[in-house]
């Protein structure tokens, strides 16, 4: 994964017992998978693994890794294979309120597709991505300035609170170290009467079932999909929600969810929800 330099902060302490979701002490192991163990929450239900992530360094001396040609060509190849999802979401967007003129927030703009879209539906583009080497590809492919710091910092908090027409969380919460938090921070910056658009993977859809029920029966020799969906590397899932479990917590917030698209038997096991701040 072409991620440039990673600095883990030291001073990074969680105590995994304490629930990422409901915040009680009724977290314990659940899944141990060979890089990693899941956390399941006895109270709530929430799974979640025993890491966290340091953000990333900026590139700095020859040490850091540059947006070379090896690197260029890698992103530019993920692009196509996203097309197809986010020109729907775009779709989706437009459904619910015009571009012309929307000030719009990507949070998690990765390689800048998804802002370059809204850039072309005529909106007023904001990015969030905090991977260096991603913001120096958005740059130049799509001439996108996108921005370092995450959507928690002070300038964000106190200048733009209150501020977004839309706001979009594309693939992002099950990466975050703490989605509840990350999703107040994106309600705090949407003005009264925005939007706020994201999707995520379910966990109770089939597949993960499927995964779980081989892991009790084979002893957790054979976790199947499990393996594959957690990962301490940085950036990858960290978390997963049910669907329950991510209507109540954007509800908790202050979101009322206008529309949800999702199913138990989907095979990309994606939630999409479409919210509006009153």
């Amino acid at each position: 994964m072409y991620g440039g330099e990673w600095s883990l902060e030291k001073n990074i302490v969680y105590d995994f017992s304490r629930c990422k979701l409901c915040a009680t002490n009724a977290a314990s192991p659940k899944y141990k998978l060979k890089k990693t163990t899941v956390y399941a929450c006895a109270a709530c239900g929430f799974h979640f693994i025993d890491t966290l992530d340091g953000m990333p360094a900026e590139p700095t001396g020859d040490t850091a890794q540059a947006l070379d040609r090896k690197a260029w060509d890698y992103i530019e190849g993920m692009l196509p294979a996203n097309e197809k999802q986010l020109r729907g979401n775009l779709r989706l967007v437009k459904r619910h309120l015009s571009l012309s003129g929307a000030r719009c927030l990507d949070i998690g703009a990765g390689a800048g597709l998804f802002a370059h879209l809204l850039a072309e539906a005529g909106a007023i583009v904001h990015g969030i991505e905090p991977q260096g080497i991603f913001r120096e590809f958005v740059q130049r492919k799509f001439g996108i300035a996108l921005d370092g710091e995450t959507v928690d910092a002070r300038r964000w908090q106190q200048a733009f609170a209150g501020f977004f027409d839309v706001v979009t969380l594309w693939d992002v919460l099950e990466h975050v170290n703490f989605p509840a938090e990350i999703l107040q921070d994106a309600y705090n910056v949407t003005k009264p009467g925005g939007w706020l658009f994201l999707d995520t993977p379910r966990r109770d859809a089939l597949f993960y079932r499927i995964g779980e029920w081989s892991y009790r029966l084979s002893g957790g020799a054979n976790p199947l999909i499990l393996e594959s969906l957690y990962s301490p590397l940085p950036f990858r899932h960290k978390q997963m929600f049910t669907l329950r479990q991510l209507l109540e917590l954007v509800e908790k917030i202050g979101f009322s969810v206008m529309r949800v698209h999702s199913s138990f038997l989907q095979p990309q096991n994606k939630m999409v929800l479409v919210c509006r701040k009153q």
